[in-house]
């Protein structure tokens, strides 16, 4: 008897619970997103052929957290990571590397219109850095002998459109749309590409989880 009083207590609690968290207001935002990162060909100093950078598969988390809320729009802090494993390069330059692969953190602000609604456009700003991991191995074949990993200042700009669904798994999910342009410094390409910055623009879609 003991135990049953104990079960129907623990099953009332959860019920509460589960009522409670149907209710509050939802603040938080984990965004999981798979898509592609595309770089433009950087130029070498005195060669007419530019370094080609293949694009890139992306694997995306992006946590936000909703400061200011109105009927038109919503101002959330949200902090995203990207991940491209694996970008090929060419060029007629055997030292340039082989291929590197890539890491952006850029925390910033996101402004989503229409936060009620079920299509919801949003637009963000935010910086942070970028680090760099070159190949062991040049294009020639031979060992690279410059420095392998490189931390770069990065800013992004991002826009997005988020959709609300019916679907709840514990919490509710949503489905998202989205672009950044990652502007970064440039990795070691054992080159001179006459310093500067590269623009890496990121094309994902993916799970939104609020809670």
């Amino acid at each position: 008897m003991p135990n049953r009083k104990l079960l129907y207590s623990l099953l009332c609690g959860l019920a509460l619970l589960a009522s409670a968290s149907a209710q509050q207001d939802r603040k938080n935002e984990i965004g999981l997103l798979l898509g592609g990162t595309v770089t433009p060909n950087v130029g070498i100093t005195g060669q007419s052929e530019p370094i080609e950078i293949g694009a890139g598969l992306t694997f995306q988390a992006t946590y936000a957290r909703q400061l200011l809320r109105r009927p038109a729009a919503a101002l959330y802090l949200e902090v995203p990571f990207l991940a491209v494993p694996l970008q090929n390069l060419s060029s007629s330059n055997g030292g340039v590397p082989a291929n590197y692969d890539s890491l952006f953190v850029t925390p910033g602000v996101r402004l989503k219109l229409s936060p009620q609604s079920r299509l919801s456009p949003w637009f963000s700003l935010g910086g942070g850095y970028a680090l760099f991991d070159v190949s062991k191995r040049r294009i020639d074949g031979s060992a690279n002998p410059g420095p392998i990993g490189v931390s770069r200042g990065a800013v992004q700009f991002g826009a997005g459109l988020d959709l609300r669904t019916p679907i709840k798994v514990l919490v509710p999910l949503g489905l998202r749309l989205e672009a950044r342009d990652l502007y970064s410094g440039k990795p070691n390409y054992n080159a001179n590409t006459g310093g500067g910055f590269q623009h890496n623009v990121a094309l994902s879609g993916g799970l939104v989880l609020r809670f």
